[in-house]
């Protein structure tokens, strides 16, 4: 029976018949994730410094000490993602239950005394000699990794909706809990699309996506209405409901509009925004987007706005090709949560999206959320290194097999 349960995840293969397909080049899809993201950061390094110096200006403290903490943690960043996309596949499914339970164990800890709330969220732990971090943001690389590692079990039958209830359902509403018990619904909502995009990838019957569309807009509706605030919100993104910008009295998706604006196509300079001065809130976190329109323009928004989308089409590309189901879904889950992320960040600087405080990936300031970005996309760069075969041409046994012709070639010359 278990042998019955072995199916091949589908690929998906659209516009073009099975017989005509041609596998594109995996060393260009490498390339289309790996140039992204560095044009992102380096963005993020230009933005961070811009939109949080003046946040430690304003509570007296020293901008460029500021900035250097930020700047440590990019680099810690950076470091991990080169880590982490050369660790194999077969070292990153063994970690996962282990990652997976690791990261859960820490969002729970924001329900204990060492849990701190910030903007009404109790999402954040004091850690001494660190500060605070957010384990969401960890929680999320775990739940990628167990999407990718249970749907490709062989024991799992991913068209009986008991096993995909127990294996899957379950530890994903246990998560979205933990999360929503710290009052979290902007990171409740990428959650969702996370899982989302792990679905699609394992092929489950296209009929449960009626249910769990329903279960998903119900409990959505539920929290909203728990929460004048969250309701406010969504209605302000609604054509009738929203009121036009007050000049006595503007909120903060038209201080967004404004630092837009005032942009134009160049953009006032680096460092030259005046919306970041304690007009527009949270502007080195949530709505660092709109710093940059105001700083570099229409050109400056576009640009990050390019980089995401060829990121997305390269990470496309991989979920679609790849011969491991597990990094097809890992990636998907993956992809999905750092593009709906973005999305969502950009539209409501815009005022398309309702406002639910998520930063920007690999822009905005915070030592949590980029941390675990890069690790989420070292993950998805070393699959993508693996499947172009680079493992072989820069691999660590390659350097020392040549090393080790190089010595001998000196010993028989001498």
């Amino acid at each position: 029976m278990i042998s019955t349960l072995r199916q091949r995840i589908p690929k998906i293969r659209l516009g073009v018949p099975e017989g005509e397909q041609k596998a594109p080049s995996p060393v260009t899809t490498y390339y289309l994730i790996l140039v992204p993201i560095i044009c992102l950061m380096v963005m993020g390094f230009v933005m961070v410094f811009s939109a949080s110096t003046i946040l430690a200006i304003s509570e007296g403290q020293n901008p460029y000490a500021a900035y250097i903490r930020n700047l440590i943690i990019m680099a810690i960043g950076v470091v991990t993602l080169a880590i982490i996309m050369r660790l194999s596949e077969r070292i990153i499914r063994l970690t996962t239950p282990l990652v997976f339970l690791g990261t859960l164990g820490a969002q729970a800890l924001v329900l204990t005394p060492l849990g701190i709330e910030v903007g009404g969220n109790t999402n954040w732990l004091a850690v001494p000699l660190i500060g605070q971090v957010q384990p969401a943001e960890a929680l999320k690389v775990g739940l990628a990794l167990w999407m990718g590692w249970i749907l490709v079990r062989p024991t799992i039958d991913r068209t009986n909706a008991t096993h995909m209830l127990v294996n899957v359902g379950l530890p994903v509403l246990f998560s979205l809990g933990l999360v929503m018990a710290g009052e979290d619904m902007g990171t409740a909502l990428i959650f969702l699309a996370l899982v989302a995009g792990a679905l699609i990838v394992a092929g489950i019957p296209w009929r449960w996506w009626l249910y769990l569309a329903i279960a998903a807009t119900t409990a959505v509706s539920f929290f909203v209405v728990q929460k004048p605030s969250r309701l406010t919100r969504i209605l302000g993104v609604i054509p009738g409901f929203r009121e036009p910008p007050s000049t006595h009295l503007p909120e903060q998706g038209d201080h967004a509009l404004w630092a837009l604006g005032s942009g134009g196509l160049t953009g006032v300079g680096p460092g030259a925004s005046r919306e970041k001065w304690n007009y527009l809130a949270a502007a080195h976190t949530d709505f660092i987007y709109a710093v940059l329109g105001e700083e570099m323009g229409l050109i400056g928004t576009l640009f990050v706005l390019i980089c995401f989308g060829v990121l997305l089409y390269g990470i496309y590309r991989l979920t679609t090709w790849h011969q491991s189901d597990f990094a097809r879904i890992t990636s998907a889950a993956i992809g999905a949560w750092i593009g709906s992320q973005a999305i969502v960040n950009m539209g409501f600087v815009v005022g398309l999206t309702p406002i639910i405080g998520v930063p920007l990936p690999l822009i905005s300031t915070g030592g949590s959320a980029f941390l675990f970005t890069c690790v989420g996309l070292g993950i998805i760069l070393g699959f993508a290194r693996h499947d172009a075969g680079m493992e072989r041409a820069f691999g660590t046994r390659n350097l020392l097999r040549v090393n080790s012709v190089r010595r001998r070639r000196k010993v028989l010359k001498s």
